[in-house]
């Protein structure tokens, strides 16, 4: 579910200074820094024309691109449904994009206007969609976190689609007689309907969107049409699949323990969703028909880590974890994943703070692996990191990627310095052969921000290059107080530093003076504020 969470703190200054050196990077595209906070992006490449390509993001976004993402043309979605955030984009063999978001039924209030899960089809490259159709309304129970999967290749039960999520009784209740659950749909003609939902978890988790709801139902599609769903809940991932094309279910089965659960907490993140990913490889490689589970956790004395699992027998037995990202320096998380169904490679993208000694700043990683998920190769995407937008600023649950082809374009949030900490949508454009030899240099680049809470004031500054720093914060109780507390740090940040993100501390107040001084070759900041 979306979130637009009230500012408690006012970032009081935000900059950005960043040169380019003349190594080559992976091309970085833009594709949304003009609407309101967008976040929580998903992505698919058109299978029958690899040119054209759908993104969506928080909370009515819609972008499209019909040169394979160079350029993009930002429209707003509508349905008579409403449009409520958490887009997923998926499109098929034959061409159709469908679009799948959250309900916004105009005669309720939030939350219980996401009473269903709204799916709008395009024929046109998706550059329009239909009014859409939906799946799952049961009075004003809460659906919510839901996925999209269609069969394309089966002999019984090709052209179906699939619809999981999860319902709530009562979104954010406390009460213990209100319970979430797994519910699943399926359309059998071409998404203009959809039957019937059915419960398929054997459990309940609570209503709280937290570690013990269960939550994070996604689906996938075996050889002969089996349906296969997995999702998480009280720090375990479950598993079960359907033989009749979604009829009848069997078991819940554990697959997987999820430390720390699917919520999970990272440094100036509003929240991380470890929730799980669960693809299948329909392509004529090695390893047809292996079945893929991708989440996050974090580990204790470890932090935040991909991992990964996979079956070849249908879900009987699986793998052992893998770690998807090589470096367990700092914390790695929001990952997702995709298979290039022509040759079977698999791609994951996520969050990596491995080169941030604060393990503050990110990146943007993009991990392949060519042995069926054995072993994977990392690259670091971005040309130089970014500061996260802070614990009130909603960042989204989700990021995307979507490859076909050995064309690879992952999407992801982002935060815009120059723009005042500002939100934006960004993509790569990646091939294969591009990920397997690209020789990567991080840019030269400054960042500061001022990042204030109800617990503590707090400067950063990060700098790839020598810079001379001076700052000084001085902290009061509310701004009628006579007396408050400074706080002062200064210093040079050599090229050589191991730790190069400078971060001063200051004691809890609502009243902040602050000055800062910067000072490297070919310039000088100063800046105070009251």
């Amino acid at each position: 579910m979306p979130i637009f969470a009230t500012m408690k703190y006012f970032l009081l200054f935000i900059a950005l200074y960043s040169c380019t050196l003349s190594f080559a990077q992976y091309p970085i595209v833009t594709i949304d820094n003009q609407t309101y906070g967008p976040n929580e992006p998903s992505i698919y490449i058109n299978p029958a024309n690899p040119t054209q390509i759908v993104a969506g993001s928080n909370i009515n976004n819609h972008y499209v691109s019909s040169d394979t993402g160079k350029t993009w043309e930002i429209k707003t979605l509508r349905s008579s449904l409403g449009v409520y955030g958490d887009p997923v984009i998926y499109a098929d063999e034959y061409g159709n994009f469908y679009f799948c978001h959250l309900a916004a039924t105009k005669t309720k209030h939030y939350p219980d206007w996401i009473d269903r899960i709204v799916v709008q089809k395009s024929d046109d490259g998706g550059k329009s969609f239909n009014d859409g159709s939906f799946a799952g309304l049961n009075g004003d129970k809460e659906q919510d976190k839901h996925w999209i999967v269609k069969d394309q290749h089966s002999l019984l039960h090709k052209d179906n689609i699939y619809l999981s999520w999860t319902e709530f009784d009562n979104y954010d209740s406390k009460d213990p007689k209100d319970h979430s659950r797994i519910q699943f749909a399926r359309s059998v003609d071409g998404a203009a309907s959809f039957e019937q939902a059915i419960t398929i978890s054997d459990t309940v988790g609570d209503c709280l969107d937290d570690d013990n709801t269960l939550e994070g139902a996604t689906a996938a599609i075996g050889k002969n049409g089996e349906v296969y769903v997995a999702w998480a809940g009280y720090g375990k991932i479950y598993f079960d699949k359907s033989l009749d094309g979604g009829r009848t279910w069997g078991k819940d089965r554990l697959i997987s323990t999820q430390d720390d659960g699917w919520a999970l907490d990272f440094d100036q993140i509003y929240r991380s969703n470890g929730l799980p990913f669960l693809v299948a490889d329909h392509s004529r490689g090695k390893y047809k028909n292996r079945l893929y589970l991708l989440w996050g956790e974090s580990l204790p004395g470890i932090g935040g880590e991909i991992k990964l699992k996979y079956t070849d027998n249908g879900g009987d037995s699986w793998s052992d974890e893998i770690t998807v990202n090589s470096s367990s320096v700092g914390d790695q998380f929001l990952p997702h994943i995709a298979i290039d169904q022509i040759d079977g490679t698999v791609y994951v993208v996520f969050y990596d703070r491995r080169n941030s000694a604060s393990n503050l700043l990110m990146d943007v990683y993009v991990s392949f692996s060519e042995d069926g998920g054995q072993t994977f190769t990392n690259k670091l995407i971005t040309p130089q990191p970014f500061l996260p937008p802070g614990k009130e600023v909603f960042f989204g649950d989700y990021n995307g990627i979507s490859a076909h082809r050995g064309i690879v374009r992952p999407i992801w949030t982002a935060t815009d310095e120059s723009l005042q900490g500002k939100l934006m949508i960004q993509t790569a454009l990646l091939n294969k052969d591009l990920l397997k030899s690209k020789n990567q240099t991080l840019a030269d680049t400054i960042l500061y921000k001022f990042y204030q809470t109800a617990n503590e004031n707090m400067f950063v500054i990060y700098s790839s290059k020598m810079v001379e720093y001076s700052l000084k914060i001085k902290v009061k109780k509310n701004k009628f107080s006579l007396f408050g507390k400074t706080y002062k740090k200064h210093g040079v940040i050599k090229p050589q530093d191991i730790d190069k993100t400078i971060i001063l501390k200051g004691g809890k107040g609502k009243k902040v003076d602050y000055r800062m001084k910067l000072k490297g070759k070919g310039f000088e900041v100063n800046y105070s504020s009251k």
